[in-house]
């Protein structure tokens, strides 16, 4: 294409851009909103039918506005048929308004696809009915907000599923949900985010699930939820759940890590199944009556104890006591100016723990306080930890310059405790810090 002279100077202009391969092409339209890359259809014969080669389609309602007068389920209707790759990647929806069409937006899709991810901003239903082709080769789906599930019988098999997200999604009732878990038959990593607080959920969920190695259970809520749980395969749990009550019908002897923030009252059922843990995180309460009777971690290696309102000697050694190979304790004091619970009394064993004289490399304790029972328990484990490597210790600190003064000499006298105490490993280093909040 030849410019109009300027001076005596000629320029010419050549679309170099479309000139490059298919594969860098696609790799530059991921960059951009699927709506426009949707629009680059506009440009020449060369970019016409690109878009409909993409691995990837995000197809948000209102960026698809700049697509003409359709709705948003015509668009969607009219372009997913049209998709030329033999395999799509992932699609991603995200609808701004109140649709009973997900199924039949779905069952547009001629491509295999991989992954699918719903959002919806005002309730939308889907229902997986046993004709939704698509699904059966679903690797990743993941429902977010005001999706309502409605799951008929028989519903779609998820026979390659292996990974399910569930955030804020509502079922019309418990065999709904049920029926979801009982048609993925190789599920492996399961994310279930339960928000009572703003919406209606059911009052219990129902988790038998063979094949499943990752649960993940997070609850936002003032009523109690009952979880019955059943999966002997599981790898990793987390669950953080306050109101929440659980019952375990097995025990899980290939877990190898858990995270656990439950209310005090539930903790000993839960710890009861977890003796084959490897990495275990909790949330500590002062208030915890810790019962493990004959219940002893022998796979336990590194604990974590995120801990509110301190902690009482007895209550660390008894889970020492029974955690006989430990290698590595942290403790986390989550700053705090509430009063503090009514303490627990939990007896002191009779004997140094096992751990200490054996196997204990490493402790790290952030948010030390410096009250008579932290320093009970610093004395007991320095004392006691023949094969401590690295003691860690931090203070809070306030960045306030008020409260730097004021706290001054009293920092500096807990300080002097700790390099003072004694310790029984002679290779142990004490590192003290100090680590600043606002």
């Amino acid at each position: 294409m030849n410019a109009p002279r300027l001076g005596s100077e000629e320029f010419s202009y050549s679309d170099r851009i479309s000139q490059l391969p298919d594969d860098l092409l696609l790799r530059i339209l991921s960059f951009i909103p699927t709506s426009d890359a949707i629009s680059t259809s506009l440009l020449s014969k060369r970019w016409k039918f690109l878009w409909k080669m993409m691995p990837t389609l995000d197809l948000d309602e209102d960026s698809c506005r700049n697509l003409g007068s359709l709705r948003f389920d015509e668009v969607c209707c009219s372009f997913l048929p049209s998709h030329e790759a033999r395999v799509l990647t992932s699609l991603n929806l995200k609808l701004m308004t109140h649709s009973n069409d997900i199924d039949r937006l779905l069952s547009n899709i001629q491509s295999i696809l991989h992954e699918l991810t719903i959002t919806s901003y005002s309730w939308s239903r889907i229902s997986f009915p046993r004709n939704l082709n698509v699904c059966q080769t679903l690797v990743v789906m993941k429902l977010q907000d005001k999706v309502l599930v409605d799951v008929f019988s028989p519903p779609v098999c998820f026979r390659s599923l292996k990974t399910l997200h569930l955030t804020r999604v509502k079922f019309s009732c418990q065999e709904s949900f049920r029926r979801l878990l009982s048609v993925c038959p190789v599920l492996e990593d399961l994310y279930l985010f339960i928000d009572r607080v703003r919406y209606e959920c059911l009052p219990s969920f129902t988790i038998f699930v063979p094949s499943l190695q990752r649960l993940s259970i997070c609850e936002e809520s003032y009523s109690r939820t009952l979880f019955e749980i059943s999966v002997p395969s599981l790898i990793y749990l987390k669950i953080a759940a306050r109101y929440g009550w659980f019952k375990f019908f097995e025990d899980m002897p290939k877990l190898v890590e858990a995270h656990v923030e439950v209310n005090p009252y539930e903790i000993n059922n839960l710890l009861r199944c977890l003796t084959s843990v490897e990495r275990l995180s909790i949330e500590f309460f002062s208030s915890m009556d810790i019962v493990l009777t004959d219940r002893i971690f022998h796979r336990l290696l590194y604990l974590e104890l995120h801990m509110h309102n301190g902690l009482q000697e007895n209550q660390i050694l008894s889970l020492l006591k029974h955690s006989p190979n430990l290698q590595a304790l942290k403790l986390n004091e989550k700053p705090s100016c509430s009063d503090r619970d009514q303490p627990i009394f939990v007896p002191k064993p009779n004997s140094v723990p096992e751990c200490l004289t054996f196997h204990l490399e490493t402790l790290e304790w952030r948010g030390y306080a410096g009250r008579p029972e932290d320093k009970e328990i610093a004395v007991y484990i320095l004392g006691n930890a023949l094969r401590l490597n690295t003691a860690k210790i931090s203070r809070y600190f306030s960045s306030s310059r008020f409260r730097h003064r004021h706290h001054q000499k009293k920092d500096r006298k807990i300080v002097k405790e700790l390099k003072s105490l004694s310790k029984a490993s002679t290779s142990c280093q004490l590192v003290i810090q100090r680590q600043y909040y606002p």
